[in-house]
């Protein structure tokens, strides 16, 4: 008796419902009610032995400790209604006149003593009232009956802290896994704090939608909204975070673990990059001539190998190399094997860097992640900007959706994408971007998401990851707080009517891009809203498909719209070709440069409303306005024109000129030997490769002098030697392309800064 009074005293309705729910718990009560009522007998309870048999309802529940191990005869598996009602019954009896139960012994006194008033033969007769001196006093015992109460359900709380507190780390760890350990870093690093309710059983409201963890002693029958009986990664979640509020655990320390923590199986990465690079140079070795065609096959097997090696972008770039090389075999407009030969070397140098790393934190950085971290932002006021359909060579296509927040002028988006590295058919829209914006929009707002782009709305409770794109979680609530209006004001950070200043601010900061590893995500995308003063017509290349609209400026600077024709970008064509100054709009979209030349891909062309005051891009509306300043850069343009006409009469070219042709002349033999493959260069062909070594040294370019003559001496000797070896020759072949890669970013950017500035 005195074993089961221990384990019951500290079991109260919020430990019941933690092993069931709150339904059950009612229930149980109301048929203990029902039975009082209807003149049930009372429950037929065995021996208090290790464990107890109790005949409830027709039912026979065997009451184990840990509660949760109890049993019932019921088809239920889990704790039942019978169950809960066994263990009331037997908490009841055990303890009867202990604690609660003292002031239900100074009840039944009244309730036995014989009435008051009773009707008798001579009609009703007044009794003496019973004598209560003797009696404890009822208040005093409810009294008792509480304190004794809370200090149960104190020593309970209690135990179930202490057991939350020595829970191990490291079994922690091991169940929430890399990824998931590193989430929950990330939130404790951001002040991201779950709701913690301290009672007998312990509620914690973590972040993840819907997800509540309830931990009672002992531990392994805490539960959780999964349903998962055994120690989840929420149950470990909420330990980790009670660990941290009773400081058990302490932030520093949680972040210096995380960095610390092997996120990879090393021996497995070194394993994937083995057969990455071993692949690799069998493609650059047998060249593009002599390329079977399963070979897409085998690189959607490395995506699978990337995949299960938690190399996440390594599944996307082996994924577009497929594409590419889909694109070769099928023989199909779009190819370029300028673009092939880059992809190629680029992954390559990307390989090696993972066989270069020495811990998980150096795999991290080129690996990437799956999924990312959607972390609360608070409240915001978006506008609906433009929507962009994609299909990308990694095997996924849906839209993007841009929005401006009205605050903070910062970008942000919201994809709807899907998988489709599978289907085969690929089954792609036509016409209009616009017409695939299809479905309810979320957030709740009630409206579809094309007319998203035609309003105002205010999410409450928002969520975004590190490149400001939002969670559609349930948790974020929407509602729209107007109509969508712009003014150049107030976008004036992406809002150009000088190329100049749009030359220097978006263009001046790329500069120094990797070649080989990724790029740093920046805040969000970075689109811009270009505001022409006139325009050319628009022309279509046959040969590369591909239409170009030049833009001027008032300075007379020339920006190039360019849309490469496909099914989707049919329409977009159409209305570019139809465009004329009486018609010109602002442009929305991404610029990048070549050849010295702004270019930009147009997202969108909108309507933007010019202030009334005439500062219409605060500092970008640096364009000279009044009738001097249009002589002055008319003259400008014209001395500019003078100066190429004296330099080529002259018979002279420009040093931009000269570096071009060399390195065009050397991306053509690079072409050559992607083509041919590193197993039968041609003799013409590194031969050639030898006098361009010659002539970069004569050129000062004794880098890349060093390069060529390399390469040149290793396709030479590979004529005369029975050992094949790719491993030096590709080493050397990705160093040229970076070489050549960073040459013509320079050379692009020199030429545009002469041109713009």
């Amino acid at each position: 008796m005195e074993k089961w009074r221990e384990r019951l005293a500290g079991i109260d309705d919020d430990y019941l419902i933690g092993i069931s729910n709150k339904g059950i718990v009612k229930r149980a009560y109301k048929d203990m009610e029902e039975g009082l009522s209807g003149g049930e007998a009372s429950a037929e309870i065995g021996a208090l032995g290790d464990e107890v048999a109790i005949k409830v309802g027709g039912e026979t529940v065997t009451v184990r400790f840990p509660l949760g191990e109890s049993k019932c005869t019921c088809p239920s598996r889990s704790i039942c209604r019978h169950v809960v009602r066994g263990i009331l019954l037997l908490k009841e009896r055990c303890l009867e006149g202990h604690g609660a139960d003292a002031a239900e012994s100074a009840r039944e006194p009244l309730a036995s003593a014989p009435e008051c008033i009773q009707g008798g033969a001579d009609g009703p007769e007044q009794k003496a009232a019973p004598d209560f001196a003797g009696m404890p006093d009822r208040a005093d015992a409810s009294d008792q009956s509480r304190d004794d109460d809370a200090g149960s359900r104190q020593s309970q709380e209690n135990h179930v802290r202490k057991e939350i507190n020595n829970f191990s780390f490291t079994k922690l760890k091991k169940t929430l896994g890399n990824r998931h350990f590193q989430t929950f870093v990330n939130q404790v690093a951001a002040d991201i704090r779950p709701g913690i309710q301290y009672a007998s059983v312990v509620t914690v409201q973590l972040a993840e939608p819907g997800m509540v963890v309830k931990l009672l002693s002992p531990l392994e029958y805490s539960t959780c909204t999964c349903h998962k009986k055994e120690l989840c990664r929420h149950k470990a979640a909420a330990i980790l975070w009670c660990q941290l509020e009773a400081g058990v655990l302490k932030k520093e320390d949680l972040i210096k673990e995380a960095e610390d923590a092997p996120a990879y199986d090393m021996e497995e990465v070194k394993d994937a990059a083995g057969q990455m690079r071993a692949f690799l140079e069998e493609l650059l070795g047998t060249g593009l001539s002599r390329v079977s065609p399963d070979v897409p096959d085998f690189l959607e097997r490395l995506a699978i190998i990337s995949h299960d090696a938690l190399l996440a972008r390594f599944e996307g770039y082996f994924r577009a190399l497929a594409d590419s090389y889909d694109r070769y075999l099928k023989r199909k407009a779009a190819f370029q094997t300028k673009d092939l030969m880059e992809q190629l070397t680029r992954l390559y140098r990307r390989v090696e860097g993972l066989l270069q790393a020495e811990d998980s934190a150096q795999v991290a950085a080129l690996a990437g992640e799956f999924r990312a971290d959607y972390l609360p932002v608070g409240n915001l006021d978006l506008i609906g900007i433009a929507a962009e359909r994609f299909q990308s060579q990694t095997g996924y296509e849906g839209e993007t959706i841009y929005f401006l927040e009205e605050n903070t002028k910062e970008w942000y988006t919201y994809t709807n994408a899907k998988p489709v590295f599978y289907d085969t058919a690929r089954r792609r829209s036509s016409g209009k971007k616009e017409a695939a914006l299809q479905g309810p929009a979320p957030w709740g707002l009630g409206i579809s998401l094309e007319n998203l782009l035609k309003v105002r709305i205010h999410l409450t409770g928002a969520k975004c990851d590190a490149r400001n794109r939002l969670s559609s979680s349930q948790e974020t609530k929407g509602e729209i707080t107007g109509e969508r209006g712009l003014c150049a004001y107030g976008i004036k950070e992406w809002y150009y009517q000088d190329f100049g200043i749009l030359f220097r601010e978006q263009i001046g900061k790329r500069q120094g891009e990797g070649f080989g590893g990724q790029k740093e995500a920046g805040k969000g995308t970075e689109l811009v809203f270009v505001q022409p003063d006139s325009c050319a017509k628009a022309e279509f290349s046959q040969t590369g498909q591909q239409l170009t609209l030049p833009l001027y400026d008032r300075a007379g600077h020339e920006l190039l719209v360019e849309v490469t024709y496909s099914r989707e970008e049919a329409g977009t064509i159409r209305y570019l070709e139809r465009i004329s100054e009486k018609r010109l709009s602002c442009f929305l979209g991404k610029v990048t440069l070549r050849d010295g030349r702004l270019r930009m891909y147009p997202v969108d062309l909108l309507d933007i409303e010019e202030p009334e005051d005439g500062d219409a891009a605060g500092d970008n509306a640096g364009a000279p306005d009044s009738p001097a300043d249009k002589e002055a850069a008319a003259d400008g343009k014209e001395a500019d024109s003078r100066k190429t006409e004296t330099e080529v009469s002259a018979g002279r070219q420009t040093k931009y000129e000269v570096a071009e042709d060399i390195a065009k002349e050397i991306l053509l033999l690079m072409e050559d030997l992607c083509q041919s493959g590193f197993d039968t260069v041609h003799e013409s062909t590194w031969k050639d490769m030898q006098k361009a070594a010659r002539l970069t040294e004569q050129y000062g370019m004794k880098y890349l002098s060093k390069l060529l003559g390399g390469l040149a001496g290793e396709a030479e000797a590979g004529r005369h030697r029975m050992e094949r070896r790719i491993g030096p020759m590709a080493g050397l072949y990705a160093d040229v392309i970076e070489y050549l890669h960073f040459a013509a970013q320079k050379a692009a950017y020199d030429r545009g800064a002469d041109y713009y500035t």
